[in-house]
C-alpha cells in the first residue's frame, strides 16, 4: 500500500496535465487516446493558431478539444473526415448525424458528412438526428460519460470498449484489493467482472460493553458479475435508461467458526442474484447518476443464508473538461437479518447510508487508450448498530466508519468498423 501511495504522489507531482504516450510513431487521440490509424474514416485535424497541430479520432472528441481550448475562434483549420467519400471537408460546413444506430468511435456518435442529402439518407436507415457545427458544439459535455464508485452507470460504453481497474479501499473494518474488468458486447449490453481480496477485521463488546474482542480474517472474495442492458437513451446521448443483472460466485471462503460473526466472512458460499434499474443525466457540465437494485441470496451448505438487500444511490458529478471530474455519491444499504438454521442471527441486518466524494483525473494518454487515477473518501451518515445477547454478555457490531479508496484504471475501444 505505501508503494502504491508514492507512485500517486509522484504521478500529481511530474503531470500537471495529461502525459501523451512517449511513442510518436502511432499517433494517438489527443482526447481519449485511441490510434488515430485505426479510426481514419471519422478521425479529425485541428490546428491551432499558433501552429500547433491536434488530431482526434472522431467528431465528440474534436468537439471536447474546440470547447476546452474556448471556441472555434482558436483554431485557423477544423477538419473532418466526410463519413461517405472519407475525404476531409471543413468542420465548419459539414452536417452532421448524432445519436444513429452506428458508433464509429466515441460517444455520443456524432458522424459528419459533405452535405445534407448525405446526411438525411443516413439518418433514414441508421437513425438520429441532424445537426450543424453549432449544435454539435453544445451537445458535447466535457466527458463522453462519467463513473460512479459506489453505484453503477446507465451510460454503457461502446462495442468493443475494454476498462479494467485495480483498487485499493481501507476502511475502518476492512481492507479490500479489488481488480474489476468491463466490455461492451454491443452498444447496448455490457459485462462487468470484480474479484476482490479481503482482510476483515471485526471489533465487538462483550460482557455489557466492558471489554472489547478483535477478530481477524482473510481471503478470496465472491466474484461479482454483472450486466447492464440499454432500454432507452436519447439521441444526444445525455439521458440513458438501462437494466441491471448480476450474480455473485461463491468463490469466497465461508467458515462454519464465523457463524456467529458474519461481517468476518470472505465468502457468502452461496450463489446470490441482482436485479435493479439504473438513470443517468447529462446536464451541461453535470452527470447525475441514479440506482434501484435488490438481491436475493440462497442458503449455502452450513445452513447459513445472508439477508437479501436493497441498494439505493444517487451521485453528481462535474467535469470542468476533459481529463478532471469531482463529485458526490450518496447510497444506501438495507439488509435483511441473516439466517442460521432457520433462525435470525441477531448481529446482523439493519440500514446503512454513506456519503462519498470522489475525483477522478486522466493522466496519461498511451496503448491506444487512457489511464485514469480515482480517489474516494467517505464517511457514514447513517449505519445500525445490531446487538445480540448470550446470557449476561452482549455482542454489538460496531460501525463501518470512515472509508477510503485509490484507483488506476484503463480505458480503451477496439475497432469494430
Amino acid at each position: 500500500m505505501k508503494r502504491f501511495l508514492m507512485f500517486i504522489v509522484v504521478l500529481l507531482l511530474i503531470a500537471p496535465q495529461p502525459i501523451q504516450a512517449a511513442n510518436r510513431t502511432r499517433p494517438g487521440c489527443r482526447v481519449c487516446g485511441m490510434y488515430i490509424d485505426q479510426y481514419h474514416n471519422t478521425s479529425t485535424q485541428l490546428t491551432l493558431k499558433n501552429g500547433e497541430k491536434v488530431e482526434t479520432c472522431g467528431v465528440s472528441c474534436m468537439l471536447r478539444v474546440v470547447n476546452d481550448e474556448g471556441g472555434p475562434d482558436a483554431f485557423s483549420s477544423i477538419m473532418v473526415h466526410d463519413w461517405k467519400s472519407k475525404a476531409l471537408i471543413p468542420a465548419e460546413t459539414a452536417t452532421y448525424v448524432i445519436g444513429s444506430r452506428t458508433v464509429p468511435d466515441m460517444i455520443p456518435n456524432i458522424i459528419a458528412f459533405g452535405t445534407r442529402a448525405e446526411a438525411e439518407n443516413f439518418r433514414l436507415k441508421e437513425g438520429g438526428q441532424i445537426i450543424d457545427f453549432t449544435q454539435a458544439l453544445l451537445s458535447i459535455s466535457p466527458m463522453g460519460m462519467t463513473i460512479p464508485t459506489r453505484i453503477k452507470t446507465a451510460v454503457l460504453p461502446p462495442k468493443g470498449a475494454f476498462g479494467a481497474g485495480i483498487s485499493y479501499m481501507n476502511m475502518t473494518m476492512d481492507k479490500v484489493k479489488l481488480l474489476m474488468v468491463n466490455y461492451g458486447l454491443t452498444d447496448n449490453l455490457a459485462l462487468g467482472v470484480a474479484s476482490s481480496y479481503l482482510e476483515k477485521k471485526m471489533e465487538v463488546y462483550k460482557m455489557g460493553g466492558k471489554q472489547t474482542e478483535t477478530q481477524r480474517n482473510s481471503g478470496f472474495g465472491d466474484i461479482n458479475i454483472t450486466v447492464r442492458y440499454n432500454l432507452w437513451k436519447n439521441v444526444f446521448y445525455s439521458k440513458f435508461f438501462s437494466l441491471l443483472a448480476g450474480t455473485t460466485l461463491p468463490t469466497g471462503d465461508f467458515r462454519e467458526k464465523y457463524i456467529s460473526m458474519p461481517g468476518l466472512q470472505t465468502g457468502a458460499g452461496a450463489l446470490a442474484f441482482t436485479g435493479g434499474l439504473l438513470f443517468s443525466n447529462r446536464y451541461r457540465n453535470f452527470w447525475f447518476h441514479y440506482l434501484a437494485s435488490y438481491t436475493a441470496r440462497f442458503e449455502n451448505s452450513d445452513n447459513y443464508r445472508f439477508g437479501d438487500t436493497a441498494h439505493m444511490g444517487a451521485a453528481v458529478h462535474y467535469t470542468p473538461n476533459y481529463d478532471l471530474m469531482a463529485g458526490l455519491e450518496l447510497d444506501a444499504v438495507y439488509c435483511a437479518k441473516d439466517k442460521y438454521r432457520g433462525e435470525n442471527v441477531g448481529n446482523t441486518g439493519g440500514l446503512q447510508t454513506n456519503l462519498a466524494g470522489v475525483v477522478d483525473w486522466k493522466f496519461i494518454t498511451a496503448y491506444g487508450g487512457n489511464f485514469s487515477l480515482r480517489l474516494t473518501a467517505g464517511m457514514p451518515v447513517y449505519e445500525d448498530f445490531n446487538h445480540y445477547s448470550m446470557g449476561t454478555a452482549e455482542k454489538v457490531k460496531l460501525g463501518g466508519g470512515y472509508f477510503g479508496s485509490a484507483m488506476i484504471s484503463f480505458k480503451r475501444r477496439f475497432p469494430v468498423f
